[in-house]
């Protein structure tokens, strides 16, 4: 009889309010169906969970058997939520799954002590505690000219991961380029498909006007400097279309200098700030949306998950000339350069889409066909799949150790 993989899979769960923690979610009944997975999140969450889910749920605190699984995958990005899971890592290694590129601000808080109200920090056995150990492990998963010479002479956090899981060919890219002898695979982001939402009805529901044309941006996503150029070109959109609206939609209160950017832009009647307590209400937002704005310049991290759910719903994107935006076929999203015209761009990009409704419909029927066939929790979990088989094998006889050799998201089937 074939033994099953047996897996320990280190996330944040909901209800803390990260996008790993709904990707997760997504995930793990679909990697359930073909491994023996443990789950280990926040120590406290694990204890009030109910009984019944198709994994067995754990506390972080909990991973002291760690040799008796067959991998660990543990789920990094930056929300200070990650923290315990950059500690198990360092501990016991495994795979790791980098959701973000910038890990400053989960260094920040480790500096601040925050993370699982576990102390995790101040709790380590070691002269100094953990914060210097935290600081050298993001020097070198991150930042590798920064790295001090003793510790590169060895090898570096990253290299010492049994593999490494990424989401865009440009976050893989970076990694090889660093790390040449890491064993990357990229794989598809994963969203599920969104619920049916009447358009109509989530605009009522938000208190929004049923024949105005609106534009929501996930501001997650989206800098200060970005949040600047939307509103500005917003801004000239309203003097051509004056029946418009912007949403900026996220998981936390809004910045509070948002007000300000939106004064002196003059539209502070015409944008809102709406905090999504979960994803039925993030839904319920992109849902209203005729066009979805994503203009945060991302570097080496994914496309954001919020933009790939606004497309699933039929959206059609607008998104910086840049990577990761790039990988997004040029039938379902339409690229603006952010420089020194990026508002009056903007505007006119916006224009078109509001005047000519069957254009944007075309859009947005392809940017659903584009991420319910490509950005799956099924195909997700088969590439996990395949590449922890892979790791299975001898280094030169698994991933490449220069990943580039493999295309990215290549089919199952395929062998590099």
């Amino acid at each position: 009889m074939l033994r099953l993989t047996r897996l320990a899979y280190l996330t944040p769960l909901a209800p803390v309010q990260t996008d790993t923690s709904y990707y997760s979610e997504e995930l793990l009944p679909h990697l359930c169906r073909h491994a023996q997975v443990d789950v280990y999140t926040d120590d406290r969450l694990a204890a009030a969970q109910e009984v019944g889910k198709a994994y067995r749920l754990y506390g972080y605190h909990d991973l002291v058997q760690a040799v008796s699984y067959d991998h660990r995958i543990y789920q990094l990005g930056s929300h200070p939520a990650h923290l315990p899971i950059l500690q198990q890592f360092l501990r016991y290694g495994g795979v790791l799954v980098l959701h973000d590129a910038d890990l400053s601000a989960l260094i920040g808080a480790g500096r601040n002590g925050h993370g699982d109200g576990q102390a995790p920090l101040d709790g380590v056995r070691r002269p100094g505690g953990l914060r210097p150990f935290l600081q050298i492990g993001y020097n070198a998963l991150l930042h590798q000219p920064w790295v001090p010479r003793r510790w590169h002479r060895n090898s570096s956090a990253l290299e010492q991961a049994a593999g490494i899981i990424v989401h865009s060919r440009a976050a893989r890219r970076h990694v090889v380029e660093h790390y040449p002898r890491a064993r990357v695979r990229q794989v598809p982001l994963g969203v599920r498909r969104p619920p049916a939402i009447d358009p109509l009805q989530a605009r009522q529901a938000l208190e929004l006007p049923q024949e105005a044309f609106i534009a929501v941006s996930p501001v997650e996503s989206t800098g200060k400097g970005e949040v600047t150029v939307l509103l500005q070109g917003f801004a000239q959109l309203l003097e051509r279309w004056p029946q418009s609206w912007c949403l900026l939609v996220g998981w936390s209160q809004p910045d509070s200098s948002l007000a300000t950017v939106a004064g002196a832009a003059g539209v502070t009647d015409r944008v809102r700030a709406v905090r999504c307590p979960d994803l039925a209400a993030l839904y319920r937002c992109l849902a209203a949306a005729d066009v979805v704005l994503s203009l945060g310049q991302t570097g080496c991290g994914h496309l954001p998950s919020s933009l790939l759910r606004a497309m699933s719903l039929g959206r059609p994107a607008v998104v910086p000339n840049c990577p990761p935006y790039d990988e997004l076929p040029a039938d379902c999203a339409i690229r603006v350069e952010l420089g020194m015209g990026a508002p009056a761009q903007l505007a006119a990009t916006l224009w078109a889409m509001a005047a000519h409704p069957a254009m944007r419909h075309w859009y947005g029927q392809c940017a659903a066909r584009y991420v319910q066939s490509v950005h799956t929790p099924a195909a997700t979990a088969r590439h996990y799949l395949e590449f922890l088989e892979r790791l299975s094998l001898p280094h030169d006889a698994g991933e490449p150790g220069i990943a580039g050799h493999q295309p990215a998201c290549a089919p199952l089937h395929s062998r590099p």
